[in-house]
């Protein structure tokens, strides 16, 4: 407990650097940053420390009056991720925050601490006033940082987005409080658990949790705030709002559903469980289509939140169905592909503010060749895109196998036709959207790092400082670790959930798990053993004699290929475009150029725009609907004191016949 404790307080010491002079702004960053790494790795090991080896029943226990803190298995795991993440970011920032010397360096140093405290203020909360008090500290820091960079117009409405989008957000999760505490002795999380909590208020708390967690996590369709969000915040803060927070919502939802709401209703479950897949599947649908390096990465947020909370809600499901062994592999898979995506998410965007700083562009149409001048930064982000595609020997294909077999479970406990529909239903989408994330990272990779310079920008780019490389190579480490020996993380991770007593799942070999009637065998070993006879054979077969090598120019009609006949992003993603016209509704605008020859033709380009389904069909109308209501309320606003008195006289005469009425 008091290496936590003395890590808030090396928080609250970086937050201070804000305070420093100007002229010891650099001073001022540096120390910021170095308080955010000794205190994340405190965070860190204190959380390891009690979910390998617990000495008392609580992490932290703290309290004065009627306020608490207090830290059990379920916030370990979250503060095991968020301390992690929470140094290699921190590192990679020493280098990349440079970049803002005379633009606010110091602000942003000491608000990087400030979010990090509160983030783990929210995981250690042990009442609903603290909670929230917490929470709110956490979205007001972030949309400052979030509006680091003011002076752009696009980041300012970004940022106020976010920051209306987040307090609806708040404002459920404070019904939900609410209406968990009113039937419960206090508002103390203790007192919560033994609510009296029945019937449509429950229901009720149930819908106000979900959708305020949903919201902050970025599923749909409440995602909105996400893709506009990350690409204006500066690149290490978007890598721990999405390593990071969006976690902090998962943990939330989940301190609801265990321990306050309960999951024995069925229909609980099958809507966390459907939103999450549909969520998947689209965001990866829509990362697929952009062209903005950090808004790929913002979709794909919102896909992986959504396999994570399908794989909680099919938990949920077979809870409600009795089936307590069976829903400990579901859960214990969204926590760890919850932790898996804190690293992969966490190296990409880092991976994006690199390319940022070396090209000054987020683009990828105008890159390409960036594996030759950015050699390292290019394999940790091949390292990253693997990872999100879920390929073998990264943390990505072990969070996601865990999830399959949950929903493998979920198939053999299917007693009803309409359960066996839905679980194809799962299936499909699954499957879709593990082959879409693959093209989508290939599309991503290939177009920015491989291939010919597209545009004059690639000229000056070059590879990064040491602490960003550092950060960078500390968290595709990390990747590639728990993909080739997943068990420690697995195992951890399952403890949260069931306790000492299961059996671990993980082992040396790789995961071995029984639950769904046969044993499901995940190994790394075996699959590296695989990959390795492969390559011996083809290195063998190779190697023989009388194999010749012949280097031509491609065939390209006489002429030699230049970097304007490679495939664009916008090309390579087009087939999926067109099969998926009626969500993605494409808009088109051809615009026409000046002629510059007698005999050729005009010069044209042509724009394509992917608007967002949700913006287009349910926000927008929503704001017109408010601006022209407010519209018709303006007409009551006459700028007379009298109409005004006989307005205040009106609503006195209702209020007291409504009283004799009652």
């Amino acid at each position: 407990m008091e290496l936590l404790l003395s890590s808030l307080g090396i928080y609250l010491v970086g937050t201070l650097t804000i305070l420093w002079p100007k002229r010891l702004e650099l001073a001022a960053h540096y120390a910021g940053m170095l308080c955010a790494i000794v205190a994340s790795g405190m965070v860190a090991w204190s959380a390891l420390s009690y979910l390998t080896n617990p000495v008392s029943a609580w992490l932290i226990e703290w309290h004065w009056g009627d306020y608490y803190l207090l830290g059990d298995t379920w916030s370990a795991a979250f503060l095991l991720l968020a301390g992690i993440a929470g140094v290699f970011i921190s590192i990679y920032a020493l280098d990349y925050g440079k970049g803002y010397l005379g633009e606010r360096i110091r602000a942003l140093s000491g608000l990087w601490n400030l979010f990090i405290l509160s983030i783990v203020a929210v995981l250690i909360s042990g009442d609903a006033f603290t909670f929230i008090l917490s929470w709110e500290i956490m979205a007001l820091v972030s949309f400052l940082l979030v509006n680091h960079e003011s002076g752009k117009k696009d980041t300012v409405s970004a940022a106020y987005q976010y920051m209306v989008m987040t307090h609806i957000g708040t404002a459920a999760i404070l019904v939900a409080f609410y209406l968990v505490g009113s039937h419960s002795a206090s508002f103390g999380f203790a007192d919560m658990s033994h609510n009296d909590l029945t019937g449509m208020m429950k229901n009720i708390a149930f819908v106000f949790a979900f959708a305020g967690f949903a919201l902050k996590s970025g599923l749909m369709p409440l995602h909105i705030w996400l893709p506009n969000a990350h690409p204006a915040a500066p690149s290490h803060v978007s890598a721990l709002m999405s390593g990071v927070m969006l976690k902090v919502a998962l943990y939330g939802f989940g301190r609801f559903a265990f321990q306050f709401i309960g999951m024995d209703t069925f229909w609980y479950g099958l809507v966390v469980m459907l939103v999450g897949l549909i969520s998947a599947f689209l965001g990866v649908l829509y990362a697929t289509m952009e062209s903005d390096m950090k808004r790929i990465l913002a979709y794909s947020s919102v896909e992986n939140m959504g396999i994570i909370f399908a794989a909680f809600g099919c938990g949920m499901v077979l809870m409600s169905l009795q089936l307590l062994p069976l829903a400990i592999v579901a859960f214990t898979a969204a926590l760890v592909h919850a932790f898996s995506h804190s690293l992969m998410k966490g190296l990409m965007f880092m991976s994006a503010g690199a390319v940022m700083h070396a090209t000054g562009s987020k683009n990828i149409e105008k890159m390409g060749g960036l594996a030759k001048k950015m050699p390292y930064t290019a394999i940790f982000t091949l390292i990253g895109a693997m990872a999100l595609s879920s390929l073998p020997f990264t943390s990505g294909l072990v969070g996601e196998w865990m999830v399959l077999q949950s929903f493998i479970t979920f198939a053999q406990q299917a007693g009803t036709p309409e359960l066996r529909l839905l679980v194809i239903f799962a299936f499909i989408l699954l499957g879709m959207t593990g082959a879409t994330a693959l093209g989508c990272f290939v599309r991503l990779y290939g177009v920015a790092f491989l291939g010919r310079a597209r545009t004059s920008i690639v000229d000056k780019a070059h590879e990064q400082p040491a602490f960003m490389l550092m950060g960078m190579g500390i968290a595709a480490g990390l990747v590639v670790f728990m993909g080739i020996c997943p068990d420690p993380v697995v195992n951890i991770m399952q403890r949260v959930i069931a306790g000492p007593a299961v059996p671990p799942m993980g082992s040396p070999f790789g995961i071995i798990w029984g639950g769904s009637g046969q044993y499901a065998i995940y190994s790394p070993a075996i699959i590296l053993g695989l990959v390795a006879v492969t390559g011996l054979f083809l290195t063998v077969s190779l190697s023989r004699k009388g194999r010749f090598v012949q280097r031509d120019v491609t065939w390209n009609c006489g002429t030699e290929p230049t970097s304007r006949q490679q495939y664009t992003a916008t090309g390579f993603s087009k087939p999926l475009r067109r099969a998926f016209t009626a969500i993605l509704n494409p808009k088109r605008r051809t615009e026409y150029l000046r002629k510059e020859h007698s005999y050729f033709g005009r010069k044209m380009e042509v724009h394509l725009e992917i608007p967002d389904l949700f913006n287009d069909k349910l926000y927008k109308p929503v704001v017109t609907w408010m601006i022209n209501s407010s519209s018709a309320f303006r007409r009551v606003q006459q700028g007379s004191v009298s109409l005004y008195i006989g307005y205040t006289m009106v609503a006195m005469i209702v209020v007291l016949i409504w009283g004799v009425l009652l």
